[in-house]
């Protein structure tokens, strides 16, 4: 049953995402041109400078805009399916409120880690159309070719540990994030039966902000006695510690996924009253 509903929530939110992901893929290559010629700028008008200016700036925009085009199809989903008069229909189907909840999560981390990656491929294209004549050459890739011959010469194989740790982490904070949001939709409705979407922007915002004002205190007391521990130690002795700590960060929001993940099924199974 997992897979129908899958199919039926992918289905909602690539009908326009992929149009999104298009029209930005496009931006980035109308966004390479524009900032090709504003590195020429002794060589072409004036006029044609300022009109690469604005490409830019609304290429950048545009950019914006599907990333959070992205997550508002991901969320309206989420809220339409369950908290509209279509939650009358989602909640009598012949199956289980924990399959529900999956489905809208493997629905959001997969569509903004696509998105995600898209932004990416985005950015490459405007720097690889920008800076062509430099980078398809030989002595580019070359210097590339060094610089990571380098990296895997100092670091071995932590480099390989590293990325995976660093990319397990990306997906972990995209869990929180789709989890954390879901939970403040799902507590406004909850309490209120007017004004849901404000109130769970209200409750996202405040709850943000508190969190980053924690995170950004343990970043800054934190960080900065970690980096001079590192510097008393060996760099053999300091690789190893980097690895365990970025596997202390995943394992730290790991938890607090887990929290909201129980929270978020006890409230759509305990707490949610459509009447």
């Amino acid at each position: 049953m997992l897979k129908k509903l899958l199919k039926y929530d992918f289905k909602s939110v690539f009908k326009y995402w992929w149009i999104a992901a298009v029209i930005s893929f496009t931006l980035s290559i109308a966004g390479g041109v524009s900032l090709y010629l504003l590195l020429k700028e002794p060589e072409v008008p004036d006029a044609v400078i300022l009109l690469s200016g604005l490409g830019l700036l609304l290429v950048f925009l545009g950019f914006a805009a599907f990333i959070l085009l992205s997550a508002i199809l991901v969320f309206v989903r989420f809220y339409k399916n369950f908290f509209t008069d279509e939650g009358y229909l989602t909640f009598t189907l012949p199956v289980s409120r924990l399959h529900l909840l999956n489905s809208k999560l493997i629905m959001s981390v997969s569509t903004l880690f696509l998105t995600g990656t898209v932004c990416t491929i985005n950015i490459f294209t405007v720097m690889g159309i920008a800076f062509h004549e430099k980078i398809f050459t030989q002595e580019f890739w070359n210097a590339c070719a060094e610089f990571f011959a380098l990296l895997n010469k100092e670091l071995g194989f932590y480099t390989v540990i590293y990325i995976i740790e660093i990319l397990v982490f990306i997906i972990v904070c995209m869990i929180f994030s789709s989890l954390f949001l879901f939970c403040c939709i799902t507590f406004a409705s909850i309490i209120t039966k007017k004004a849901k979407v404000l109130v769970a922007i209200g409750i996202y915002y405040v709850s943000n902000s508190v969190f980053s004002f924690v995170l950004q205190i343990f970043v800054l007391l934190g960080l900065p006695s970690l980096i001079a521990w590192t510097d008393k130690i060996s760099e053999y002795a300091a690789y190893p510690l980097i690895a365990v700590f970025l596997l202390g960060m995943i394992f730290f929001l790991a938890i607090f996924c887990g929290i909201l993940y129980i929270l978020q099924y006890w409230m759509i199974d305990r707490k949610l009253n459509l009447n």
